[in-house]
Order: C-alpha cells, then structure tokens, then sequence
C-alpha cells in the first residue's frame, strides 16, 4: 500500500465563492430566525444563482415585502 501524499492545488475561483457563499448562509441561520421559505428563496439566490448580495440587506428587504 502506499502513502497517500496531500497536494496544495490552487483553490479555483468558482469553489472559494461557494465557500463565500454557504458562509453567508450559516449566518443567516445564526444571526436571523427565518422562515424555511425565505432560508431557501435566499438560498436559491446567493448560493444557486451565486449572486454576489449582502444578504442582511436582502433578509430586511424580503422582510418588508412579505410583511406589507
């Protein structure tokens, strides 16, 4: 059997905004009590569509919508 060696490969561009991404989710779920349909209407846009939001803006922003 032989050793497994780890190898540092370069992080690519599209794996470090998902990271980004699911970061910004695990806040909302810190920060915020949401409803599971906003969690996922925010999931689907900052981590699906990978749009680049601040997402305590949308949360406040989806609040006043939904709440008028």
């Amino acid at each position: 059997m032989g050793n497994y060696q780890s190898r540092a490969y370069p992080e690519q561009p599209q794996v470090g905004q998902l990271k980004e991404s699911l970061r910004d989710m695990v806040q909302l779920q810190r920060d915020y009590q949401l409803s599971d349909e906003l969690f996922w209407e925010i999931f689907n846009t900052r981590v699906l569509l990978n749009e680049q939001i601040d997402v305590n803006a949308y949360v406040r922003d989806l609040d006043l919508s939904h709440n008028q």
